[in-house]
């Protein structure tokens, strides 16, 4: 009697997998950031010059990640 083998899962999520965890640390420190500053542990004139920097970061972060699947996305096609 021979069972069939059974297949091995995938050992890691990949570059996907990476990308979403980034993305979760990332709105978890944005919501910790906004936690701060509405119970005025970090005052919002001491935040208000790092605002237009922290959304153009996270708007290149966003960019980049696209990117980046699409490339995987479209390498992976044959």
């Amino acid at each position: 009697m021979k069972s069939d083998p059974i297949e091995p899962g995938p050992n890691s999520a990949g570059l996907p997998g990476f990308l979403r965890l980034t993305a979760g640390l990332a709105i978890l420190a944005l919501a910790v950031l906004a936690g701060l500053v509405v119970l005025d542990v970090v005052p919002r004139d001491q935040l208000a010059p790092y605002g237009r920097r922290i959304l153009l970061l996270a708007l290149i972060v966003v960019l980049a990640s696209l990117g980046i699947g699409g490339l995987v996305r479209w390498g992976g096609r044959k």
